[in-house]
């Protein structure tokens, strides 16, 4: 009976690491928002989405505001991900998505975004068929550097502002 108390114990330890287990209530309301969207976030995105965003909260990387997620990632060391060097300070938007495209509220919330970090270089990466976000990205002063794929089939394209 005490082993079995134990490994179970031991299961829900890794679950927890592994990042299953609870949610917070914000995490579950901003997995759907990505859920709308299956043309621009295949299947295959949503294996590790929770655990990811759930990592973004704790390192208070992710803002959420008026059905509008962003999460970025800044950087502590030089990194030599793309044809370009990644300097420290550096950010990468790792995601924006409106839970209800066309209403101004993404662009209100990047804008901000941008404005507290306009002395940092900001990098994104976007799939080379999602027309509307790079145009979006244009518009707002981002430039394409560089070509990468999202997987074998996916091709995407580097952006910097």
């Amino acid at each position: 009976m005490k082993t079995r108390r134990k490994n179970r114990s031991r299961r829900n330890k890794t679950r927890k690491l592994r990042g299953g287990g609870n949610k917070s209530k914000k995490v579950k309301e901003i997995v759907k928002i990505f859920q709308q969207y299956p043309d621009i976030f295949p299947r295959g995105y949503f294996r590790f989405l929770t655990g990811t965003l759930d990592k973004h909260e704790k390192n208070g990387t992710l803002i959420y505001r008026n059905g509008v997620v962003l999460t970025y990632t800044k950087y502590k060391v030089s990194v030599n991900k793309y044809k370009f060097k990644i300097k420290p300070g550096d950010i990468k938007i790792n995601q924006l998505v409106n839970k209800n495209q066309g209403n101004g509220k993404a662009k209100k919330l990047f804008m901000s975004f941008m404005k507290k970090h306009k002395k940092t270089n900001l990098i994104l990466d976007v799939r080379s068929n999602n027309k509307k976000a790079i145009r979006f990205y244009r518009k707002n002063g981002f430039k394409k550097v560089d070509e990468t794929s999202f997987g074998k089939s996916m091709k995407g394209i580097i952006m910097v502002r």
